[in-house]
């Protein structure tokens, strides 16, 4: 997330140096931004990972810059070793502004390991309600999923475990749980 990389940074060397953060932005400036704070502040270059990328194609972001690095000198096992490489997704405000909200799920869970966990904080329209269509509505606005949808979308690509936090700040009151059963993505 844009501007947080700090506090992701921080969990990942509580893990005593084996965590790994990884950000991505479609702002290739934003990613410029984050990796000069990121260096200000002393974090480990192998540790703390930004790269330029869309969650509708997140492979391309993983392929362009060659990640996770690895030693593995066939390309085929290379090219696809972040699949079921990431324990957490996190991201604060981001989703409501992507297209097509299905692709970027999918896409959230083909790079979580088995049990892994995702919290997406995003602004929705309430199932009850609709846009007035004789308004001309912001781009933005129009990319708003209704929140029944949004339940509908990650029970179909296999989430377990799906709970929806009626909040009025990004990620207010969403812990991440616990993992509870170690063999579904939730």
């Amino acid at each position: 997330d844009k501007g947080r990389e700090g506090n992701y940074a921080e969990d990942a060397e509580k893990d005593n140096g084996g965590g790994m953060v990884v950000g991505i932005d479609l702002s290739v400036k934003e990613i410029q931004h984050v990796k000069t704070r990121a260096a200000k502040r002393g974090y480990d270059r192998n540790q703390v990972i930004f790269l330029e990328g869309d969650a509708e194609k997140l492979n391309l972001a993983f392929e362009k810059e060659n990640f996770p690095p690895s030693p593995s000198s066939d390309e085929k096992q290379k090219s696809s070793s972040y699949l079921n490489f990431f324990d957490v997704a996190i991201s604060n405000g981001a989703f409501c502004l992507i297209p097509d909200k299905r692709k970027a799920f999918q896409n959230v869970y083909n790079v979580l390991k088995t049990g892994g966990r995702m919290a997406i904080s995003t602004t929705t329209i309430l199932p009850s309600k609709a846009l007035d269509s004789n308004l001309e509505w912001p781009v933005c606005m129009r990319m708003f999923e209704h929140l029944d949808e949004i339940v509908s979308i990650c029970d179909e690509i296999g989430f377990k475990n799906v709970r929806i936090v009626d909040a009025e700040s990004p990620l207010e009151g969403l812990e991440i749980p616990e993992e509870e059963e170690e063999d579904d993505h939730i």
